[in-house]
């Protein structure tokens, strides 16, 4: 397969390596730095007791000269209070649905600015004790050496980690979002923060916009919302303001106009989410 759908997945990988970090596989550098992109990075299956699925997984190498070579495992993954992500073995949280996936092949190598598909198989089975969400993650993994400032290896090997996080939820499910308080954080990189409860077996995937106005209605800043809670879980999303430095001394208030486009309950149409619009002083 050639190469031209991984050249934006820069991006793309970026949040998910550098968030890979799991109690039982130690710490994983960012895949995208060494040119390893994965596409999807993230699925999500509305699954039935007995459902047979497949989804393709490509792992890419944009490096224009290096060939490497990855293995494929398996992992449970859960978001923590900050949104980071953790990864524990497969098999061994609540809702994890590794025990139902196989996949091939077992490993990758990729030459340079060249790709492959690996197929993941989800067997679901006939009896399924929680509805709602069920996850695991496909994890590629590698060894490479550390340069030191010379270019030349050092003798020190990092591993390195990117995944692919699948959600498998199981109707009748409901996604509840509720954001219980919403602040704005002075500094010298301005932030909102929102601190979020999903009361659902399901997670919520938000979506939407925070708008700045000053005292006489007009319209200084304008940041993107975009965030994931899991099911029955609580988290504090950060967001950095957008053109903080249009901020001035003054009298401001925020609106914020916000969905959550992942809503089985609504047949998985988005629902408006109440944010109430706050007030502060910038001096």
């Amino acid at each position: 397969m050639g190469l031209h759908r991984f050249t934006k997945l820069a991006a793309t990988t970026a949040m998910t390596g550098a968030a890979l970090i799991g109690l039982a596989f130690g710490t994983a550098h960012v895949a995208s730095a060494f040119g390893v992109g994965v596409q999807p990075s993230t699925v999500e299956m509305t699954i039935k007791p007995g459902d047979r699925q497949r989804q393709v997984v490509t792992i890419g190498n944009v490096h224009k000269t290096k060939t490497i070579s990855l293995t494929m495992g398996l992992a449970d993954w859960s978001l923590d209070k900050n949104g980071k992500l953790v990864l524990d073995a497969p098999g061994e949280t609540p809702r994890s649905a590794s025990d139902w996936v196989r996949f091939s092949p077992a490993s990758v190598t990729l030459k340079p600015e060249t790709s492959q598909d690996v197929v993941v198989e989800i067997s679901v089975p006939m009896k399924v004790q929680d509805k709602g969400d069920h996850r695991f993650a496909l994890l590629a993994t590698t060894l490479l050496p550390e340069l030191d400032k010379r270019g030349d290896i050092s003798g020190v090997w990092n591993r390195y980690q990117l995944a692919s996080l699948f959600y498998l939820t199981l109707t009748p499910s409901s996604s509840n979002p509720v954001v219980q308080s919403v602040s704005y954080v002075d500094g010298d990189a301005p932030m909102l923060t929102m601190e979020i409860n999903n009361e659902g077996d399901a997670h919520a995937r938000l979506q939407g916009m925070a708008t700045i106005k000053n005292a006489s209605g007009e319209t200084v800043s304008e940041t993107p919302l975009s965030t994931v809670v899991l099911d029955r879980h609580s988290r504090t999303y950060n967001v950095k303001v957008v053109d903080a430095e249009k901020i001035s001394a003054g009298e401001y208030s925020v609106e914020f106009d916000m969905d959550n486009i992942f809503a089985p309950q609504n047949k998985f149409r988005s629902t408006d989410v109440d944010v109430d619009t706050i007030t502060f002083v910038n001096e």
